[in-house]
């Protein structure tokens, strides 16, 4: 026996459990390695480009159907819901009438691209109805059918309470009327109108020409003035009441006869579903014009019945009214809200029906 073997445990040896621990680690290695290879192979000849990720399958009919929108974050969650890449669908356009005025009942329909930045589709087809049809007026169609129309607009109340409250007690409710954005109780004397059947619209002060020594008014719309800057003086003066259908012009020879300002302010009416009505006292109106051209609802005055403020000249126009509309189906009258003017035109209503004639609201001439 060496001496070495008479310091040994009996029975044991080192060389043994050292031989053990590297058999093991060899198995362990093998087995991992095997492991990653058979992953490795399965992710590269599967097809399952989401695998590992939670899936659900579901089952969408052939046809038609599957182009309708589904909601854009359960396709793609990487797009923004309410953010659509484009969008087709059938838009229709309003009626041009004789008279270069647009009307807003769609009668021919076409197809397009849609894109999300046009003013048009802020009211699209099929959603809540615009400030114009909301508000519209509805009269019986069949009881006037082919008889001569007349629209009147009257305009400047709000500003006294004297003259707003005999317009009210005065005159049809088929008569349109026109409030200053200026008057004190706008909510209250055209809520009262509302409930008579009456239409209403905003007169927006615009400027004209000889501005500021003949100035229109606190927000005025300025052709020098920026886009931001008209768009807060127009939000200023259409929050000053609701209900209306739409904007009239006051003053504002410049403003309408300038095509960058002149489309600014088409460009918002037709985002908010809103009608342009010109007062017709400005020969340079390229209004009417901007409003075909982007197809926002309008109309052009055919006559300002009270210009010179005697009853026999509110007559006299009213009699030409009458003229225009037997030879062209329809006509349009502006009168401003002075108890001479109010009264004669009050009186005129009494027989008009009478005489073959239907006074309309401004809504049923833009329709046509």
């Amino acid at each position: 026996m060496a001496a070495n073997d008479l310091k040994k445990p009996l029975g044991q040896s080192k060389k043994a459990p050292l031989l053990t621990a590297k058999r093991f680690m060899l198995a362990s290695v093998g087995l991992l390695l095997t492991l990653v290879v058979g992953l490795a192979g399965w992710l590269i000849f599967t097809d399952q480009p989401n695998g590992g990720y939670p899936m659900k399958i579901v089952a969408l009919p052939d046809g038609p159907a599957n182009q309708a929108m589904i909601g854009i974050d359960g396709i793609r969650p990487g797009i923004k819901p309410g953010a659509p890449e484009a969008l087709s669908t059938s838009v229709r356009r309003p009626q041009n009438s004789n008279n270069g005025s647009s009307g807003f009942t769609p009668n021919s329909g076409e197809i397009r691209v849609l894109d999300p930045a046009d003013p048009s589709l802020a009211n699209p087809p099929g959603r809540a109805s615009t400030p114009l049809e909301k508000n519209a007026r509805q009269i019986n169609s069949e009881a006037i059918a082919g008889l001569p129309k007349i629209a009147i607009i009257v305009d400047g109340l709000g500003l006294s309470q004297t003259t707003t409250q005999e317009a009210l007690s005065l005159l049809p409710p088929d008569i349109s009327l026109a409030f200053a954005p200026y008057g004190n109780g706008l909510d209250r004397w055209t809520s009262k109108a509302r409930a008579q059947g009456h239409e209403l619209l905003v007169q927006i002060p615009l400027e004209p020409f000889d501005y500021p020594n003949n100035d229109p008014g606190p927000h005025t719309l300025l052709t020098s003035a920026t886009s931001e800057d008209n768009q807060k003086n127009l939000d200023w003066l259409l929050h000053r009441f609701d209900s209306y259908i739409g904007i009239m012009n006051y003053m504002g020879a410049r403003f309408t006869a300038d095509e960058l300002a002149g489309g600014d302010l088409v460009r918002e009416l037709a985002s908010r579903g809103l009608a342009y009505v010109d007062n017709g006292a400005s020969g340079r109106s390229r209004m009417n014009d901007l409003a075909n051209n982007m197809n926002v609802p309008n109309l052009r005055a055919d006559y300002i019945i009270d210009a010179r403020g005697r009853s026999q000249d509110i007559e006299t126009r009213l009699v030409q009214l009458e003229t225009l509309a037997q030879e062209k189906g329809r006509a349009l009258g502006v009168a401003t809200a002075f108890p001479i003017s109010v009264r004669t035109i009050a009186t005129w209503t009494q027989d008009l029906r009478q005489r073959g004639f239907a006074l309309v609201p401004v809504t049923t001439l833009l329709k046509e």
